[in-house]
């Protein structure tokens, strides 16, 4: 007999000769194989249980994040009991406002009230929360203000705090206001850090607090996109549309680059917004992180960004009434896109000065 090993033996020349091996050589590798499925299968298993145990942990510490944030009492919302199954087909809408402190910490360089800038915009997200669209209210505008009479929309901050400014806005727009939001400036700035830094574009060069600002594209880190949005050689309308501005590259940054597609990167992302926010106390803590993650998933197409038409009578300025009628209308039937088609010139530019 040659000692010429079989090529179909896994064992080699040195047990050829058994007879035991040599008859059936299949069974060995079918257990290699079984034994291989089940040390994958395994290790499968174990990788998703990390990965679920990671996921569950950071969920966790984002539910705490966002629980930290400063609640303040407001009045005159919308609340939940009240609109029933009916908010559901009209979508949601939150007031949100800026605080008046500008990138040193200082007070805004123009009369401000104590606690708001001149932001005042209405944020509204569809019942799919794959829509929206958010209403910037110019701060100047006379309205009628409860126990105040006709004056400027944001001295209703000014006499009553957020609790009036609702009141106000709800009156002027008839648009139900579930939630109360006020925007630190300064803790944009951490945010614009944490996304990596946001793209603005600027008709012309300009400087803000000893920073030169291009012509054309800008990339703003947290310290210029502060100097951005605070300009004081602006007027208040300006520095308003620099921070609407602002937020909208914030929003696309985060829709653009799936920044909320994972518990790590939600938990980074909530952490810096929470530092910027200050809401209502009836804002739980699960529709904060709801309604951040509806805010990633709004892209260029999918939101909307416009201004309550005004014009100057008399050294005022008023709201163009017929037109802002219909802008309020969209926003309860969840169609500010629409009107932005039928009035493009009141959409706010991607190029502001």
């Amino acid at each position: 007999m040659s000692d010429t090993p079989n090529r179909n033996d896994p064992a080699g020349p040195e047990h050829s000769t058994d007879p035991g091996l040599s008859a059936d050589p299949k069974p060995r590798p079918g257990r290699r194989k079984r034994r291989g499925w089940r040390v994958a299968a395994v290790a499968a298993t174990s990788v998703l249980a990390l990965v679920a145990v990671v996921a569950v942990g950071t969920y966790a510490l984002v539910n705490h994040v966002a629980s930290s944030i400063p609640r303040v009492r407001v009045g005159h919302l919308e609340a939940a009991t009240r609109t029933g199954a009916g908010s559901h087909s009209r979508g949601e809408t939150v007031l949100i406002t800026g605080s008046s402190f500008g990138p040193t910490g200082t007070s805004a360089p123009v009369p401000s009230p104590p606690e708001f800038s001149g932001l005042i915009m209405l944020l509204h997200i569809n019942p799919n929360h794959k829509a929206g669209g958010v209403v910037s209210i110019p701060p100047q505008a006379m309205v009628f203000v409860p126990g105040v009479g006709k004056t400027q929309l944001w001295f209703a901050a000014e006499h009553g705090g957020p609790n009036l400014l609702v009141d106000a806005v709800e009156r002027l727009t008839h648009v139900p206001i579930r939630h109360f939001a006020r925007l630190s400036l300064n803790g944009l700035g951490e945010v614009v850090a944490t996304v990596g830094g946001v793209t603005v574009r600027l008709p012309e060069t300009t400087t803000s607090f000893g920073h030169t600002f291009n012509a054309g594209t800008n990339e703003l880190n947290g310290l210029t996109s502060i100097y951005y949005a605070r300009q004081p050689s602006l007027s208040e309308d300006g520095r308003v549309l620099r921070q609407q501005s602002l937020i909208r590259a914030i929003l696309q940054k985060i829709s653009r680059e799936d920044l909320l597609t994972s518990p790590a990167r939600t938990f980074h992302v909530v952490h810096a917004i929470s530092r910027a926010l200050t809401v209502d106390s009836d804002f739980t803590t699960s529709q904060i992180v709801s309604l951040t993650k509806a805010l990633g998933g709004l892209t260029s197409r999918s939101s909307t960004f416009v201004t309550a038409p005004a014009h100057m009578v008399g050294g005022q300025e008023l709201l163009r009434t017929k037109i802002c009628g219909r802008l309020w209308a969209a926003i309860n039937q969840n169609s500010i896109a629409s009107f932005a088609k039928r009035y493009p010139w009141t959409v706010t530019p991607d190029e502001v000065p």
